[in-house]
């Protein structure tokens, strides 16, 4: 199976136009009656999602939502996040994903940040965002009702394929990344095709709107499969384990092996999406679940999509192999720079940035200097590590002011990729 509007067959892979809500809309011609969303009992299809989000962008759009507008998403309930989303990119917004548990001043932060004025959210964070525009709670029955009775817009979708899709604003950092719908299709496209696509996809998370969560829901709806939100004990049914897939952060992924307890692995591949994947917990990984494929995607602007990929596999020893972060994907540059920007050379270490159409196109704040690929300022990652001569990129911490990983990575080198 390939994912819809991408050839297969050649490296890199093409990706033709087709935003992230024109796949979800292709899957939901195709299998109206299938499930996109499970959480326990409760499932949302993708016929139904689709009809919701229709009407809801209709509403958006009728409420004078402009092409490029930021729209904060904050639901705790993973199938109203992904209609709320979905109405955002058909109205032609930027979703800007929130999750669950943000809570006192960190509402304002990511209001200055994005300049967002609209907000879609359940009744729960209605107080947090209340000085804002236009705040509609998906709770509220009454607001289903009036969305229900009206007709969707004809000229919908308003998205494009280099259009912005999503505004990742991480909680843990003062930055904005801007990433289209291309960008996305390529990540798809590269992880399908190293991976597989996914008829069932998982990841720990506390609610929607983390990195992990946007990115373990758009590998479901590539392959037309559905998204199941991981919890300790879970009970995963649904097609054969090797194609159920996880994704991660780092130290998500870290709890989950503490709550696997025996039996059938619940997965057939684990991918640790985020930060560098420290070698112990590797190790940990394949003492716990030995048959389970490991895939580190080191993702550090936004966290949501990769730089660079690479499969982990054990060792005789019983430790795990390949510590660094693997080779650039399709679509991506990635090297190493001085303080003041400067291009270093294979081996020196500096901080990492990366350019090229498969990472986020726009970060809200300030930017080195020097121009990379097509003209394009690069991205920075906020870590230090080297380019090798063989293509292979490895890290070494995170860069000053950055407290997550510094102590696990400063105490080593990481090896080579």
């Amino acid at each position: 199976m390939s994912v819809p509007g991408v050839t297969g067959g050649g490296r890199p892979p093409v990706v033709r136009a087709l935003t992230l809500d024109g796949m979800f809309s292709a899957a939901a011609r195709r299998h109206p009656d299938a499930v996109v969303v499970r959480e326990g009992r409760r499932v949302l299809s993708y016929g139904r999602a689709e009809e919701r989000a229709a009407r809801l962008a209709s509403a958006l759009v009728r409420h004078g939502l402009q092409l490029g507008d930021p729209v904060v998403v904050h639901c705790a309930d993973h199938r109203q996040s992904v209609v709320a989303q979905l109405a955002v990119l058909k109205a032609g917004g930027v979703c800007v994903p929130v999750p669950r548990d943000v809570r006192g001043a960190a509402g304002p932060r990511v209001s200055a940040l994005t300049g967002a004025r609209a907000v879609l959210c359940g009744g729960f964070a209605v107080p947090l965002w209340r000085h804002h525009e236009l705040v509609v709670d998906l709770d509220d029955a009454e607001v289903w009702r009036r969305v229900g009775a009206l007709e969707p817009e004809p000229s919908l979708p308003h998205s494009g394929p280099v259009d912005a899709a999503y505004l990742l604003a991480p909680a843990a950092e003062p930055t904005g990344y801007l990433t289209d719908h291309r960008a996305w299709q390529y990540h798809l496209a590269a992880r399908v095709r190293a991976a597989g696509p996914a008829g069932l996809a998982l990841t720990a998370t506390r609610g929607p709107g983390t990195p992990a969560a946007l990115s373990a829901l758009w590998w479901a709806v590539a392959g037309g499969g559905t998204y199941v939100p991981w919890r300790p004990g879970l009970l995963v049914a649904g097609g054969p384990a090797g194609s159920r897939v996880a994704v991660f952060s780092p130290e998500e992924y870290g709890r989950v092996l503490k709550s696997v307890r025996g039996g059938a692995p619940p997965f057939g591949t684990a991918v640790v999406l985020g930060g560098a994947c420290p070698p112990e917990l590797a190790a940990h990984h394949f003492d716990v679940l030995p048959g389970v494929r490991l895939r580190a995607e080191f993702a550090p602007a936004g966290g949501a999509l990769p730089w660079t990929a690479r499969d982990l596999s054990p060792l005789p020893d019983g430790g795990a192999s390949g510590v660094g972060v693997g080779r650039p994907l399709p679509h991506v540059r990635v090297w190493a720079v001085d303080g003041d920007g400067t291009p270093l050379p294979p081996g020196c270490v500096g901080e990492l940035v990366a350019s090229g159409p498969a990472v986020p196109f726009e970060s809200l704040r300030p930017r080195f200097p020097v121009l990379g690929d097509e003209g394009a300022e690069p991205m920075r990652s906020s870590w230090l590590g080297l380019r090798r001569a063989n293509g292979t990129v490895e890290v070494t911490a995170r860069c000053a002011g950055h407290r997550h990983g510094t102590a696990a990575l400063s105490r080593q080198a990481v090896g080579a990729g």
